[in-house]
């Protein structure tokens, strides 16, 4: 192939400059050197590009304890391997599916390429082990590592479990703050940081002294932590302290599942080759974990009620107040609803009003109140009370202010929320009668009200719909429309299940409308429509009795399908003069000569002798 192009520039040169015929000496080579040369660049840079490779495990951390992975990275420098090198047998170890990364450096204009596929190490019980030198090919050379020790020691508490050597799930039990009041709502947090977790169970927290609240679930997410991307799920609650002194958080416990990949060894099987792949070679099982997290000790402080206003009644948190009445425009002794909302963040499950008891111009009536929360933990709420008010006479202008008390926990002091006084127009009734100098108001009580001596007009009662006629007969007709419609369902079923009666139908329609054509082309005389119609009218009819396409008709089917049949002879006569009269009109229009008025009698006779015969 290279011998071609030199051929091709001589030639060329020859008929040039003498400069181009000089510029054409340089590939004397000839074919066989130029191929030689070629064959010895490519070695020269296949042997320096092997001997540039390098392959090396690294184990990391080289000490761990028992249930703790660790991570084995074999590294390709300046080339990448043929195929993924055997993994070796180490009895108690299992070798789990890791990853591969490639990393690009480039120093000085000179690029180097690192390819490196990670393993995760998992002894099943303590003590020493030896990884063995992992044998590796690479460009058409063996390469091998060196082999690497495993120090992996009894399990130790969580406690003792540092960055470097990463658990593969743990639990943390978290608060925002260690010091809180007495009837504060604290979050509590259980963190479950877990690699690969599949499903898992918390026990009840332990909470001395505090009342428990609603828990939810915490949504999974991948967080990286000590250097390992966990996964971070685990449970949210609220406590609240219900004494003061030291009081104990936990601790808390309980046990995940988590999926440990493995991967394959192989045996040298060529089947088992053929699937040298890390998707092929790789399977996971499920291991079972106890996680437990370390108590919390959260001081309680007593609400300083030294400092209270009078109108505090044990709320803490952080709290609004909001107000209303309706009516406001009422008679004596009708009664007002007064609805009072107090929102915000904190426990009001158990929240209470200040009294009424000063409100001596109404008549109070007990309050009823419900909750609505906003959160699924019922931190940040709302506590709704409708009480109705009825006020006592005509000099009561409004509702009065009313006062709310709370301890903020956040700033440490006492917050009083103060709600406008609610004007009233309060009208007599009446019944109502000022006494004196309007001073003061009496209620005259009701007089009996006596019977109507005369009942006045009565109205004429018709009969009830369901003793009307007309009433029964509608309610009928539902049921009609539904017997049609069921009716309508069966036939088409019926149609569905019969495709040879649903041509049938088809055929005969298209006979009927094509005799009162043909008897119009042979009161017009046309006679080359005539024929046509007659022919396409055969053709449909015995395609239809004979269950064959239309196309399919020839006069040759007469004898083969028909006279088989055992069909009259004179059926057979008359179909085999329609034929041919067809055929003359078609093929020798000039010495056709008949009546075509008789013609379509005979076409029509014939027709209906066919729908009676039964030869398919």
């Amino acid at each position: 192939m290279t011998g071609k192009p030199s051929i091709s520039i001589s030639h060329r040169n020859a008929a040039g400059s003498p400069s181009h015929r000089k510029a054409a000496q340089w590939p004397r080579l000839g074919r066989a050197g130029w191929l030689g040369l070629g064959w010895l660049v490519i070695c020269l840079w296949g042997g320096a590009s092997a001997m540039a490779a390098s392959f090396r495990a690294v184990l990391e951390p080289a000490t761990v304890y028992q249930g703790q992975p660790a991570t084995l990275a074999l590294l390709f420098e300046g080339a990448q391997p043929d195929s993924l090198p055997a993994l070796p047998l180490v009895p108690n170890l299992t070798f789990g599916g890791g990853g591969r990364e490639e990393r690009i450096t480039i120093v000085n204009g000179r690029q180097s390429v690192t390819t490196t596929f990670r393993y995760t190490l998992l002894a099943n019980q303590p003590g020493a082990f030896s990884v063995p030198a992992i044998i590796a090919h690479v460009g058409g050379q063996t390469l091998a590592s060196q082999p690497v020790q495993l120090t992996v020691l009894p399990a130790a508490p969580p406690g003792q479990r540092t960055e470097a050597q990463p658990a593969r799930a743990l639990l943390q039990l978290m608060v925002p703050r260690t010091n809180v009041f007495v009837g504060e709502v604290l979050p509590v947090e259980l963190n479950l940081y877990a690699i690969n977790p599949r499903q898992f169970e918390l026990a009840p927290l332990e909470a001395e002294g505090c009342t428990a609240g609603k828990s939810e679930r915490i949504e999974p997410a991948r967080v990286p932590m000590n250097g390992v991307l966990y996964t971070r799920t685990g449970m949210r609650t609220t406590v609240i302290p219900g004494k003061a002194g030291n009081l104990q958080l936990g601790p808390a416990s309980g046990r995940v599942q988590v999926e440990v990949p493995v991967v394959r060894r192989r045996t040298g099987d060529p089947f088992e080759e053929f699937f040298n792949d890390p998707f092929f070679n790789r399977r996971s099982e499920l291991m079972v974990l106890d996680v437990a997290a370390e108590p919390l000790t959260i001081q309680a402080q007593p609400v300083p009620t030294q400092e209270a206003p009078p109108t505090f009644t044990g709320a803490v948190g952080q709290f609004t107040l909001e107000v209303t009445a309706a009516p406001t425009n009422v008679a004596v002794g009708e009664p007002i609803r007064l609805r009072i909302q107090v929102r915000g963040k904190g426990a009001l499950e158990t929240l209470t009003l200040p009294s009424f008891d000063d409100w001596l111009d109404f008549r109070v009536y007990p309050a009823v109140s419900r909750v609505e929360t906003t959160d699924t933990l019922g931190i940040e709420c709302t506590r709704i009370f409708e009480q109705d008010l009825v006020p006592g006479s005509v000099e009561v202008r409004q509702v009065p202010a009313l006062v709310f008390s709370y301890f903020d926990p956040i700033g440490t002091r006492f917050v009083s929320l103060t709600n406008p006084p609610i004007r009233l127009i309060v009208r007599p009734t009446a019944q109502t009668r000022v006494l004196g100098g309007g001073t003061s108001a009496e209620t005259v009580p009701k007089e009996i009200v006596h019977l109507k001596p005369r009942p006045g007009t009565l109205a004429i009662l018709a009969p009830p719909l369901v003793a009307r006629p007309w009433f029964l007969g509608v309610q009928v007709l539902p049921v009609l429309a539904w017997l049609v419609a069921l009716a309508l369902r069966r036939w088409r079923e019926h149609l569905a299940r019969n495709p040879r009666l649903v041509r049938r139908r088809q055929v005969r329609h298209l006979v009927t409308a094509g005799l009162e054509e043909l008897s119009r082309h042979a009161s017009a005389g046309d006679a080359t429509r005539f024929f046509a119609l007659v022919f396409r009218l055969l053709q449909e009819q015995l395609a239809e009795r004979l269950d064959l396409p239309a196309g399919a008709i020839t006069e040759a089917v007469l004898d083969e399908r028909l006279k088989s049949k055992g069909v009259r002879a004179a059926l057979l006569a008359d179909l085999h003069g329609l034929f041919q009269a067809c055929n003359q009109a078609r093929y020798a229009p000039a010495g056709t000569v008949q009546n075509l008025r008789q013609t379509a009698d005979t076409v029509g006779r014939v027709l209906r002798d066919l729908q009676g015969v039964e030869v398919a």
